[in-house]
């Protein structure tokens, strides 16, 4: 009895997400309300090519000469990054890169880290996005456990490349001219840009933790998308400031959010606040997402700002109450603090209205997901101010996971972070 209403209760969350998902395509599609015929289209491409590949092929067909990625080396359209994915992917797939493939990305922010993501997602690939810290020890580690079979990276990143084992191939996303390894703009350059076949199953997204010991996070970003603007309301079109590393969750997930509403993903390969603050202004940005120390260095950095920001979307670290408040003192109520382990991508978001009620708190989770404290115990606690151990789940899926972090619930049940379990 209790496994059929347990079954009937995962059925019932489902039918709820589908009705969820279909408003988010909506949403993502159009300016305006989409016809119904419109939105099913959407949702069988989204379904057929995956979440990642067929964000950039909706983008391609609603929005062909709009700009769709700024980084340092110019503007893309929407339809120039459809079209540079589909010849890479073209490319790859002569070289042996298929279904059952692994694609580790190792790169700053720019243009190859879309062109490697959805060429992947296009062959029905896996995509492993690596931090950019990683030392040669680590990276051969995630590298091992997730069966990636080809790593694209900057040329920065040689020397920690080059201890990998041989049988990994090797393409450079960013170099000075010097490289040993084939660039991805020499293969976009010779391959052919049309449409590729539908892969037998989607490609997929595993985010890495910062310790490789950490357990992935397996990302279903159709659903994620539709848990991130349940929360935070972006909107179609101007430009997202993604000034967050895309290896992270907190990065990556705007970054795809953005391109599915037609909005300009803009991109800068350092995290130098000056210059951020100056494509903010430069490109109007709607959206800024950051880390609080960037946040903190964009507040100080000389002059003009934005005034055309609407939400900035701070996660990565706690946000002290001071600098929140900073930021709704300057620009009135936008700011969004975004709870995001990487055990999970999403936990808990606090609005512009649960910031003022309460400053420090991350707010509550999104539809479709839970936020558990419990007791070494295994009990779960549920007194205002008592801390215990964050686990956080989703209702599609059965079992919580742990953060790694500390926290306690207020009397009105936002979330408290209070430190590492643990440790500091």
């Amino acid at each position: 009895m209790l496994e059929q209403v347990a079954g009937a209760r995962r059925r019932w969350v489902r039918i709820r997400w589908a009705g969820r998902s279909a408003r988010v395509l909506n949403r993502a599609a159009l300016f305006r309300p989409a016809h119904p015929i419109a939105t099913l289209r959407l949702a069988r491409d989204v379904r057929r090519w995956g979440p990642l590949a067929g964000a950039v092929r909706i983008a391609a067909r609603r929005w062909p000469d709009s700009i769709g990625l700024v980084d340092d080396r110019g503007a893309l359209t929407f339809g120039e990054l459809d079209r540079r994915s589909n010849a890479l992917a073209w490319a790859w797939r002569g070289q042996g890169i298929r279904q059952d493939s692994a694609i580790g990305v190792l790169c700053r922010n720019h243009r190859g880290v879309a062109d490697a993501m959805f060429a992947a997602a296009k062959l029905g690939a896996q995509v492993v996005p690596m931090p950019t810290a990683f030392g040669a020890e680590q990276l051969a580690a995630v590298v091992q456990r997730e069966g990636v079979t080809t790593i694209v990276y900057d040329q920065e990143f040689g020397p920690v490349v080059a201890a990998l084992p041989e049988r990994v191939g090797r393409y450079l996303a960013w170099d000075d001219g010097s490289g040993e390894h084939v660039t991805l703009n020499e293969l976009i350059a010779a391959a052919p840009a049309h449409a590729l076949p539908v892969p037998a199953e989607p490609g997929g997204l595993t985010l890495v933790p910062k310790a490789s010991a950490g357990v992935p996070c397996r990302v279903s970003p159709a659903l994620f998308a539709a848990q991130f603007l349940d929360r935070i309301p972006m909107q179609p079109g101007p430009a997202t400031l993604i000034g967050v590393p895309l290896f992270r969750g907190y990065g990556l997930a705007p970054f795809l959010v953005a391109l599915s509403l037609g909005s300009t993903a803009v991109l800068q390969r350092d995290a130098d606040a000056q210059h951020l603050l100056a494509r903010a202004v430069r490109y109007r940005c709607t959206t800024v997402v950051v880390t609080p120390r960037l946040l903190s260095d964009l507040l100080d950095a000389s002059g003009p700002a934005p005034s055309t920001v609407r939400v900035v979307l701070c996660s990565g670290a706690p946000l002290a109450p001071d600098l929140g408040n900073r930021v709704t003192l300057l620009f009135g109520d936008v700011l969004y603090n975004w709870y995001c382990p990487a055990e999970s991508l999403l936990a808990a978001v606090a609005t512009p209205a649960d910031w003022r009620a309460a400053p420090g708190t991350v707010g509550y989770p999104p539809f479709g997901c839970q936020v558990a404290l419990l007791h070494p115990s295994g009990r779960r606690i549920v007194e205002p101010g008592r801390s215990g151990a964050v686990h956080v789940g989703n209702l599609v899926a059965d079992g919580l996971l742990a953060c790694g972090a500390v926290g306690h619930f207020d009397r009105a049940g936002r979330l408290f972070l209070d430190g590492v379990a643990g440790g500091d």
